[in-house]
Formats: structure tokens, sequence, C-alpha cells
């Protein structure tokens, strides 16, 4: 049962950084829309939802790393069906944004795969830190600025955040494009997860 807790709790977090990402394509890609996409962070935050980019990072202090990336896998599963269904909805109901998403996409998926993993370390990094700070901060409104910051950084210098990428290839892609797009996850994945050890990394060693 906590399992399945989990799944539907990070398919929540999934619909919200798709809505997100929905406000972010209204917009018109602005900094105003990179602002507004903070809405998911702080809302995945402040309900306790499973976010795969705000919980990898936690992976390196963990005492059962085994146990947690089983977690971490069904975070990413959940946060992916998430995505899809919100990708579904946008489809059905405002046509309007796909040929915007289709666009984001392309120009995501003409990027080596190296060029995907070092962008998505650097997201992996401001993310980790928005949500610690968040975890870690006691002021009421200071604990709030890391994700106010953090976000609209990694979309407005266009790092790549795997669970946003999800959702862009869920209202853009098209079937040619799936191959493509399952290794850019791939990539994704791996660099936003590097990014996130590289402070506790820094901090577990500084310690000794």
């Amino acid at each position: 049962m906590k399992k399945l807790e989990l799944f539907v709790s990070s398919m929540l977090a999934g619909m919200l950084i798709g809505i997100a990402g929905t406000v972010y394509i209204a917009s018109g890609k602005t900094i105003l829309g990179a602002i507004l996409f903070t809405v998911a962070l702080f809302s995945i935050c402040t309900r306790g939802l499973g976010l795969f980019t705000g919980r990898v990072g936690y992976l390196l202090v963990q005492p059962k790393k085994v146990s947690y990336l089983i977690e971490l896998a069904v975070i990413w599963l959940g946060n992916f069906v998430g995505c899809m269904i919100l990708g579904g909805v946008i489809r059905y109901t405002k046509p309007i944004h796909i040929e915007a998403a289709a666009q984001i996409s392309s120009m995501k998926l003409v990027q080596m795969p190296f060029q995907t993993v070092l962008l998505a370390i650097f997201c992996g990094l401001l993310m980790y830190i928005a949500v610690d700070h968040y975890r870690t901060s006691t002021g009421d409104l200071s604990r709030y600025m890391g994700m106010l910051f953090c976000v609209p950084a990694f979309i407005l210098a266009g790092l790549e955040h795997v669970i946003a990428d999800m959702y862009y290839f869920a209202l853009g892609l098209s079937v040619d494009q799936i191959g493509r797009a399952a290794l850019f996850l791939i990539c994704c994945t791996i660099g936003n997860a590097v990014g996130a050890w590289l402070i506790p990394l820094w901090e577990k060693l500084h310690t000794k």
C-alpha cells in the first residue's frame, strides 16, 4: 500500500509539473511564465508529493539505499504517468498548445546525449538547492526563496528537467520521435541525479 500511495502522490506531482508547463507555454515562454512555473514545486513541497528531481539528491544520505532506489523508481514512473495524463488532457482540451510543445520537443531532441546530460546536471543542482532550502530553512517566507529563484533560473537558462520534459513530450511528441525521446529521458534522468548529488557529496567530503 505504501508504494501505491507513493505512486499516486508522484502521479499528482507529474500533473502539477504539467500544469506549470502549460502555463509556461501559454505565456509565450516568457520570464513571467518561468516565474509562474514555481507553482508546481511550491504545491509539491507544501503537500509532500513525490517528485523525482526533488528526492533523488537525498539518496547519498539514506541508510537503506536499495530501498530508496526502488522508491525513486516508483516516483519516476508516477511522475511519467502524471505527465502523460495531463499531456493527453491538454491535447484534447487545448490543442492550440500542441505546436509550441512540438517545437520545444524537437529542439531538445537535436541535442547530443552528452549535451543533455550536462544541461540536466546543472538543473539537478538547482533543484536540489531549491528543495533543500525549503526543507532546512526556518523562516516562514525565506524557505520559499530557493524555488522562487532556482526554478525560473533553470528554465531561462535552457537546462533540462526530466519531468518537465516528460510533459512537453507528452503534449508535442510525434510517433517517429519516441525512440529519441526515450534516450533523451534516460540521459536527462542521469544528469538530474548527478547534479542533485553534487552538494550532498561535497558536504559529506567536507565534514571528514
